[in-house]
């Protein structure tokens, strides 16, 4: 997969989820709420990001520094969903006081804007032929 394409799939997961969390903010509070209740949900959560952190990492390197220009963006993606999974695994009650902090109204509507800009940027990184990647 080229650098191109990851940014694309990047910009669709960003853009719908932000999209979403815009439009149903009441389905995303009850997705954390749910995340932070439900057990096997945060298990399956933490083993999906360590094995997504883990293969971003193995197959497009795992170092930041030789990464160049925009493309440091990937390994860097890659190091937060593996330490993101492993967290989740193993101090799971981490996990549960920030989804817990998600909750609150300014903090979702930071989040929000935060998401719909990385999808945006991911957007213009893979889709514009005249990006720097």
């Amino acid at each position: 997969m080229s650098d191109a394409q990851i940014f694309q799939l990047f910009s669709l997961v960003y853009l719908a989820v932000g999209i979403g969390m815009l439009i149903s903010p009441g389905f995303y509070k009850k997705l954390f709420t749910d995340f932070c209740e439900n057990a096997a949900v945060m298990y399956l959560g933490g083993v999906s990001a360590l094995a997504i952190g883990y293969l971003i990492l193995a197959l497009r390197g795992s170092s930041v520094c030789c990464a160049s220009g925009f493309s440091v963006i990937i390994p860097i993606i890659g190091w937060l969903a593996l330490i993101k999974g492993i967290l989740i695994l193993v101090r799971p009650q981490i996990m549960i006081a920030l989804s817990k902090a998600m909750l609150k109204e300014s903090t979702l509507k930071i989040m929000v804007a935060w998401v719909l800009f990385l999808g945006l940027l991911f957007s213009f990184l893979g889709f514009c032929p005249k990006s720097p990647i």
